[in-house]
C-alpha cells in the first residue's frame, strides 16, 4: 500500500511538473522565429522565458527611413551574449532575471548609454563610418 502511494505521488509530481512546463515556454534567442518574436510582445504572452546563453550570437540590423535619411544598403551585425539572462513581458513590460527564475524591471539590473560618433582613418580623410554605441552595464 505504502509503495502505491509512493508511485500516485512521484506520477502527481511529474503531471504537476509537466503542466508548470506547459505553461511557461523558453525559447532560445538565437533559434527564435520571427512569429515567436511577434507572439511574446503581444499583450498577453506572460508564460515566453527567451533565454540569452553566453556565447550565442544574436543578428541585428539597423535602418533608416523618413524624409531627411534612409538607409541605402541595410545590414545585419551580430550582438554576443557575454552573460546569460534570460527575458520575458509581465504586465506589459520587459523584465530580466540573471539566474532563470527571478525576474527584475530592466531599469532594476541594466544602467547604459547611447552615443553617436564619427570614424575617420587618418586626419583631413572624409569620414569613413557613423558609429552608433550602445553600452548595456549590471547595476
Amino acid at each position: 500500500m505504502k509503495q502505491r502511494l509512493k508511485i500516485i505521488a512521484f506520477a502527481g509530481l511529474v503531471i504537476a511538473s509537466d503542466l508548470a512546463a506547459a505553461q511557461t515556454k523558453l525559447i532560445r534567442a538565437n533559434e527564435m522565429s520571427s512569429d515567436q518574436l511577434s507572439e511574446i510582445f503581444k499583450k498577453n504572452s506572460q508564460g515566453t522565458t527567451v533565454e540569452f546563453r553566453q556565447g550565442d550570437e544574436i543578428p541585428i540590423s539597423f535602418s533608416a527611413e523618413g524624409d531627411l535619411l534612409e538607409t541605402s544598403k541595410p545590414g545585419v551585425s551580430y550582438l554576443r551574449v557575454k552573460k546569460n539572462f534570460w527575458i520575458k513581458m509581465f504586465n506589459n513590460d520587459v523584465v530580466l532575471s540573471l539566474d532563470g527564475s527571478n525576474f527584475k524591471p530592466l531599469s532594476q539590473i541594466v544602467t547604459g548609454s547611447f552615443s553617436a560618433g564619427a570614424s575617420a582613418g587618418q586626419s583631413g580623410i572624409p569620414v569613413n563610418a557613423i558609429e552608433l554605441t550602445l553600452k548595456a552595464l549590471l547595476k
